[in-house]
Protein backbone atom coordinates (compact mmCIF):
# COMPACT_ATOMS: atom_id res chain seq x y z
CA UNK A 1 0.00 0.00 0.00
CA UNK A 2 1.49 3.41 -1.08
CA UNK A 3 0.19 7.35 -0.63
CA UNK A 4 1.00 9.45 -2.75
CA UNK A 5 3.46 6.99 -4.36
CA UNK A 6 5.45 6.21 -0.84
CA UNK A 7 5.19 3.40 1.21
CA UNK A 8 3.73 3.30 4.51
CA UNK A 9 6.10 3.00 6.95
CA UNK A 10 5.59 2.74 11.05
CA UNK A 11 6.81 6.69 10.87
CA UNK A 12 3.63 7.19 9.15
CA UNK A 13 1.50 5.26 11.48
CA UNK A 14 3.49 7.16 14.63
CA UNK A 15 2.98 10.49 13.32
CA UNK A 16 -1.06 9.91 12.38
CA UNK A 17 -1.33 8.54 16.35
CA UNK A 18 0.74 11.26 17.97
CA UNK A 19 2.91 8.08 19.55
CA UNK A 20 6.40 7.68 18.74
CA UNK A 21 7.96 4.81 15.98
CA UNK A 22 8.90 2.93 18.99
CA UNK A 23 5.70 2.68 20.27
CA UNK A 24 4.00 2.30 17.07
CA UNK A 25 6.40 -1.40 16.87
CA UNK A 26 5.65 -2.44 20.28
CA UNK A 27 1.82 -2.14 19.59
CA UNK A 28 2.19 -3.80 16.24
CA UNK A 29 4.14 -6.78 17.84
CA UNK A 30 1.94 -7.47 20.27
CA UNK A 31 4.54 -6.58 23.45
CA UNK A 32 3.37 -6.16 27.25
CA UNK A 33 3.04 -2.73 29.55
CA UNK A 34 1.50 -0.87 26.57
CA UNK A 35 -1.37 0.91 27.07
CA UNK A 36 -4.96 -0.74 25.54
CA UNK A 37 -5.95 2.21 24.57
CA UNK A 38 -3.08 3.26 22.73
CA UNK A 39 -2.84 -0.48 21.10
CA UNK A 40 -6.04 -0.08 19.67
CA UNK A 41 -5.58 3.20 17.69
CA UNK A 42 -2.17 2.26 16.67
CA UNK A 43 -3.86 -0.92 14.95
CA UNK A 44 -6.45 0.38 13.49
CA UNK A 45 -4.50 3.69 12.31
CA UNK A 46 -2.24 0.76 10.55
CA UNK A 47 -5.45 -0.80 9.26
CA UNK A 48 -6.99 2.39 7.69
CA UNK A 49 -3.93 3.12 6.22
CA UNK A 50 -3.49 -0.19 4.55
CA UNK A 51 -0.31 -1.18 6.39
CA UNK A 52 0.61 -4.62 5.48
CA UNK A 53 1.95 -7.66 7.43
CA UNK A 54 4.72 -7.64 4.98
CA UNK A 55 5.82 -4.24 6.20
CA UNK A 56 5.04 -4.95 9.58
CA UNK A 57 7.79 -7.84 9.77
CA UNK A 58 10.77 -5.41 8.05
CA UNK A 59 10.50 -2.68 11.02
CA UNK A 60 11.45 0.50 10.30
CA UNK A 61 14.97 1.72 10.03
CA UNK A 62 15.88 4.93 11.96
CA UNK A 63 17.58 6.02 8.56
CA UNK A 64 13.40 6.21 7.10
CA UNK A 65 12.77 9.11 8.96
CA UNK A 66 13.94 11.43 11.19
CA UNK A 67 14.41 10.33 14.96
CA UNK A 68 13.18 13.05 17.51
CA UNK A 69 14.55 12.97 20.67
CA UNK A 70 14.72 14.89 24.47
CA UNK A 71 17.84 15.40 25.95
CA UNK A 72 17.24 15.54 29.83
CA UNK A 73 20.74 17.09 31.43
CA UNK A 74 21.25 17.86 35.45
CA UNK A 75 22.06 21.35 36.16
CA UNK A 76 24.67 22.51 38.40
CA UNK A 77 23.26 23.66 41.39
CA UNK A 78 26.04 26.49 41.95
CA UNK A 79 26.81 27.66 38.49
CA UNK A 80 22.87 26.53 36.83
CA UNK A 81 25.03 25.55 34.01
CA UNK A 82 25.57 22.06 33.10
CA UNK A 83 28.55 20.04 34.75
CA UNK A 84 32.03 19.99 32.12
CA UNK A 85 31.94 16.62 31.50
CA UNK A 86 28.14 16.20 30.58
CA UNK A 87 29.14 19.06 28.81
CA UNK A 88 31.91 17.31 26.73
CA UNK A 89 29.33 14.38 26.23
CA UNK A 90 26.78 15.87 25.46
CA UNK A 91 28.81 18.05 22.27
CA UNK A 92 29.84 15.16 20.68
CA UNK A 93 25.98 13.75 21.16
CA UNK A 94 25.02 17.29 18.72
CA UNK A 95 27.42 16.02 16.22
CA UNK A 96 26.77 12.60 15.70
CA UNK A 97 23.52 13.26 15.84
CA UNK A 98 23.81 15.91 13.05
CA UNK A 99 25.60 12.99 10.95
CA UNK A 100 22.37 11.11 10.78
CA UNK A 101 19.80 13.74 10.86
CA UNK A 102 19.08 13.12 14.55
CA UNK A 103 16.75 15.96 16.19
CA UNK A 104 18.07 16.85 20.22
CA UNK A 105 15.95 18.83 22.08
CA UNK A 106 17.99 19.15 25.00
CA UNK A 107 16.56 20.47 28.53
CA UNK A 108 18.88 22.14 31.25
CA UNK A 109 17.23 21.62 35.06
CA UNK A 110 17.59 20.42 38.42
CA UNK A 111 17.50 17.06 39.19
CA UNK A 112 14.53 17.13 41.37
CA UNK A 113 12.51 18.55 38.69
CA UNK A 114 12.35 15.97 36.94
CA UNK A 115 9.42 14.40 37.12
CA UNK A 116 6.49 12.73 35.19
CA UNK A 117 4.37 16.24 34.61
CA UNK A 118 7.32 17.53 33.07
CA UNK A 119 8.50 14.82 31.14
CA UNK A 120 4.52 14.20 29.70
CA UNK A 121 4.91 18.02 28.81
CA UNK A 122 7.75 17.77 26.59
CA UNK A 123 6.92 14.40 24.98
CA UNK A 124 3.42 16.33 23.79
CA UNK A 125 5.47 19.49 23.34
CA UNK A 126 8.37 17.45 20.83
CA UNK A 127 5.92 14.62 19.37
CA UNK A 128 8.38 12.12 20.90
CA UNK A 129 8.75 9.48 24.06
CA UNK A 130 11.80 8.90 23.18
CA UNK A 131 14.88 10.10 25.37
CA UNK A 132 18.08 10.78 26.67
CA UNK A 133 18.81 11.26 30.03
CA UNK A 134 22.07 12.20 31.51
CA UNK A 135 23.34 10.95 34.95
CA UNK A 136 19.37 11.12 36.79
CA UNK A 137 18.16 7.92 38.02
CA UNK A 138 14.97 7.99 36.71
CA UNK A 139 11.95 8.16 39.48
CA UNK A 140 9.27 5.34 39.23
CA UNK A 141 6.84 7.13 37.65
CA UNK A 142 8.84 8.22 34.85
CA UNK A 143 10.36 4.84 34.54
CA UNK A 144 7.03 3.47 34.02
CA UNK A 145 6.04 6.22 31.49
CA UNK A 146 9.11 4.91 29.04
CA UNK A 147 8.40 1.22 29.54
CA UNK A 148 5.19 1.66 28.62
CA UNK A 149 5.53 4.90 25.87
CA UNK A 150 8.55 5.13 24.54
CA UNK A 151 12.71 4.85 24.60
CA UNK A 152 14.79 5.81 27.15
CA UNK A 153 18.73 5.56 27.09
CA UNK A 154 21.02 6.81 30.03
CA UNK A 155 23.76 8.34 29.63
CA UNK A 156 26.57 8.14 31.77
CA UNK A 157 24.57 6.47 34.53
CA UNK A 158 23.34 2.42 34.31
CA UNK A 159 19.74 0.61 35.15
CA UNK A 160 20.52 -2.12 37.83
CA UNK A 161 17.13 -3.01 37.03
CA UNK A 162 17.81 -3.48 33.24
CA UNK A 163 14.91 -1.72 32.18
CA UNK A 164 16.78 0.59 30.02
CA UNK A 165 20.09 0.73 27.69
CA UNK A 166 23.04 2.78 29.03
CA UNK A 167 26.26 3.47 28.28
CA UNK A 168 28.51 4.21 31.35
CA UNK A 169 32.64 4.69 31.56
CA UNK A 170 34.68 1.86 33.44
CA UNK A 171 34.18 3.39 36.87
CA UNK A 172 35.88 0.66 38.53
CA UNK A 173 38.76 -0.16 36.58
CA UNK A 174 39.62 3.33 36.13
CA UNK A 175 39.58 3.89 40.03
CA UNK A 176 41.73 0.56 40.05
CA UNK A 177 44.20 2.30 37.42
CA UNK A 178 44.12 5.51 39.80
CA UNK A 179 44.94 3.90 42.72
CA UNK A 180 47.99 1.94 41.08
CA UNK A 181 49.24 5.09 39.84
CA UNK A 182 49.58 5.74 43.25
CA UNK A 183 51.00 2.60 44.94
CA UNK A 184 53.37 2.80 42.20
CA UNK A 185 55.23 5.91 43.19
CA UNK A 186 55.69 4.39 46.52
CA UNK A 187 52.75 5.52 48.40
CA UNK A 188 50.93 3.00 50.96
CA UNK A 189 49.07 5.53 53.03
CA UNK A 190 45.62 6.66 50.68
CA UNK A 191 42.68 8.86 50.80
CA UNK A 192 39.54 8.29 48.95
CA UNK A 193 37.27 11.47 48.41
CA UNK A 194 33.91 11.23 47.17
CA UNK A 195 31.00 13.82 46.70
CA UNK A 196 28.34 11.20 47.31
CA UNK A 197 27.81 7.56 47.08
CA UNK A 198 25.48 6.97 44.14
CA UNK A 199 26.61 4.25 41.41
CA UNK A 200 29.68 6.02 39.68
CA UNK A 201 30.99 6.96 43.24
CA UNK A 202 30.30 3.61 44.88
CA UNK A 203 31.98 1.54 41.94
CA UNK A 204 35.16 3.85 41.94
CA UNK A 205 35.31 3.59 45.50
CA UNK A 206 35.10 -0.28 45.11
CA UNK A 207 37.80 0.05 42.21
CA UNK A 208 40.12 1.96 45.22
CA UNK A 209 39.40 -0.21 48.08
CA UNK A 210 40.48 -3.93 45.67
CA UNK A 211 43.70 -1.92 44.59
CA UNK A 212 44.66 -1.59 47.81
CA UNK A 213 43.95 -4.62 48.99
CA UNK A 214 46.07 -6.35 46.43
CA UNK A 215 48.86 -4.56 47.62
CA UNK A 216 50.15 -6.22 51.00
CA UNK A 217 51.34 -3.02 52.95
CA UNK A 218 49.02 -0.45 52.01
CA UNK A 219 46.00 1.00 53.77
CA UNK A 220 43.46 3.22 52.92
CA UNK A 221 40.49 4.87 53.66
CA UNK A 222 37.08 6.91 52.42
CA UNK A 223 36.13 10.27 52.57
CA UNK A 224 32.53 11.86 51.28
CA UNK A 225 32.19 15.19 51.40
CA UNK A 226 28.57 15.38 50.65
CA UNK A 227 28.83 17.02 46.74
CA UNK A 228 31.47 15.79 44.01
CA UNK A 229 31.88 19.48 43.08
CA UNK A 230 34.92 21.67 43.01
CA UNK A 231 32.99 24.50 45.09
CA UNK A 232 32.25 21.75 47.55
CA UNK A 233 36.25 20.16 47.92
CA UNK A 234 37.16 23.58 48.07
CA UNK A 235 35.37 24.59 51.33
CA UNK A 236 36.03 21.41 52.86
CA UNK A 237 39.58 21.51 52.54
CA UNK A 238 40.23 24.93 53.37
CA UNK A 239 38.83 23.96 56.35
CA UNK A 240 40.51 20.47 56.82
CA UNK A 241 43.91 22.37 56.08
CA UNK A 242 43.20 24.94 58.69
CA UNK A 243 42.33 23.14 61.33
CA UNK A 244 44.82 19.95 60.64
CA UNK A 245 49.21 20.57 61.06
CA UNK A 246 49.46 16.43 59.81
CA UNK A 247 47.18 13.99 57.96
CA UNK A 248 48.28 10.01 58.28
CA UNK A 249 47.57 9.24 54.63
CA UNK A 250 50.51 10.70 51.43
CA UNK A 251 48.05 10.22 48.55
CA UNK A 252 44.32 11.64 47.77
CA UNK A 253 42.66 9.81 45.38
CA UNK A 254 39.84 11.91 44.44
CA UNK A 255 36.40 10.90 42.61
CA UNK A 256 36.60 13.20 40.06
CA UNK A 257 38.73 16.05 38.65
CA UNK A 258 36.86 18.90 39.72
CA UNK A 259 37.05 17.78 43.37
CA UNK A 260 40.60 17.11 43.21
CA UNK A 261 41.34 20.83 41.60
CA UNK A 262 39.90 21.97 44.37
CA UNK A 263 41.65 20.06 46.97
CA UNK A 264 45.01 21.69 45.03
CA UNK A 265 43.55 25.13 45.81
CA UNK A 266 42.37 24.96 49.36
CA UNK A 267 46.25 23.35 49.85
CA UNK A 268 47.58 26.15 48.04
CA UNK A 269 45.41 28.50 50.06
CA UNK A 270 46.95 27.29 53.34
CA UNK A 271 50.25 27.54 51.97
CA UNK A 272 50.96 23.81 50.83
CA UNK A 273 52.39 22.52 47.27
CA UNK A 274 51.17 19.46 45.22
CA UNK A 275 53.38 17.23 45.00
CA UNK A 276 55.85 18.46 47.67
CA UNK A 277 53.26 17.91 50.85
CA UNK A 278 50.66 15.52 49.43
CA UNK A 279 50.17 13.56 46.00
CA UNK A 280 46.62 13.81 44.09
CA UNK A 281 45.20 11.86 41.44
CA UNK A 282 41.84 12.80 39.70
CA UNK A 283 39.44 10.77 37.27
CA UNK A 284 37.66 12.17 34.25
CA UNK A 285 40.41 14.24 32.47
CA UNK A 286 38.23 17.03 31.66
CA UNK A 287 39.96 20.12 30.06
CA UNK A 288 40.68 22.53 33.64
CA UNK A 289 43.08 19.36 33.99
CA UNK A 290 45.72 19.79 31.73
CA UNK A 291 45.52 23.07 32.07
CA UNK A 292 46.62 23.00 35.94
CA UNK A 293 50.50 23.65 37.09
CA UNK A 294 51.27 20.95 37.50
CA UNK A 295 49.06 18.86 35.36
CA UNK A 296 46.98 16.84 37.42
CA UNK A 297 47.21 13.17 36.87
CA UNK A 298 43.99 11.54 36.11
CA UNK A 299 42.07 8.96 34.53
CA UNK A 300 40.81 9.54 30.77
CA UNK A 301 37.88 8.26 28.68
CA UNK A 302 36.53 8.87 24.95
CA UNK A 303 33.05 11.21 26.25
CA UNK A 304 32.88 11.69 22.04
CA UNK A 305 32.53 7.84 21.86
CA UNK A 306 30.49 7.57 24.64
CA UNK A 307 27.45 10.19 22.97
CA UNK A 308 28.23 8.00 19.99
CA UNK A 309 27.01 4.39 21.19
CA UNK A 310 24.23 6.38 23.14
CA UNK A 311 23.13 7.14 19.87
CA UNK A 312 23.66 4.12 18.53
CA UNK A 313 21.57 2.51 21.48
CA UNK A 314 18.64 4.89 20.71
CA UNK A 315 18.17 3.30 17.14
CA UNK A 316 19.10 -0.34 18.02
CA UNK A 317 15.72 0.69 20.73
CA UNK A 318 13.89 2.53 18.04
CA UNK A 319 13.99 -0.37 15.47
CA UNK A 320 13.99 -3.41 18.10
CA UNK A 321 12.05 -2.42 20.91
CA UNK A 322 12.38 -6.06 22.44
CA UNK A 323 15.57 -6.52 22.03
CA UNK A 324 17.57 -7.45 25.04
CA UNK A 325 19.09 -4.28 27.22
CA UNK A 326 22.55 -3.44 26.81
CA UNK A 327 25.11 -2.08 29.37
CA UNK A 328 27.79 -0.68 27.22
CA UNK A 329 31.08 0.05 29.14
CA UNK A 330 33.79 3.02 27.96
CA UNK A 331 37.59 1.63 28.19
CA UNK A 332 39.40 4.01 30.50
CA UNK A 333 43.15 4.82 30.61
CA UNK A 334 45.91 6.50 32.78
CA UNK A 335 46.92 10.07 31.90
CA UNK A 336 50.24 11.39 33.69
CA UNK A 337 50.88 14.49 35.10
CA UNK A 338 52.67 16.41 37.65
CA UNK A 339 50.71 16.17 41.27
CA UNK A 340 51.91 12.55 42.23
CA UNK A 341 55.53 12.56 43.62
CA UNK A 342 57.49 9.54 44.80
CA UNK A 343 57.71 8.49 47.93
CA UNK A 344 61.37 8.80 48.95
CA UNK A 345 62.47 10.32 46.16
Amino acid sequence: MTIRGKRISQADIALRADVSISTVSRALGGATRISPVVRERVRRIAEELGYSERERAQPTRASEAAIKTVVYLPMHPVTGGLHPIFQETYDGMVAAAADIGLRLFPKLLPEEDLDLAFVTRQAEEHGTATAFMFYVDPIPEVAEFYQENGSLVLVNNVDTRMRFDSIIVDNYAGMKLATQAMLDAGHRRLLFVAGNLRYSPRERMRGFFDAVSECPDASGEQLVIGHDRHETALEYFKRYFGENESWDWTGMVCGNDLMAIGAIQAARENGLTVPDDFSIIGFDDISWSAMMAPRLNTICYDRIGMAEEAIRLLRRRVEKPEAPVIKAVQGVTYTPGGTIGRIGA
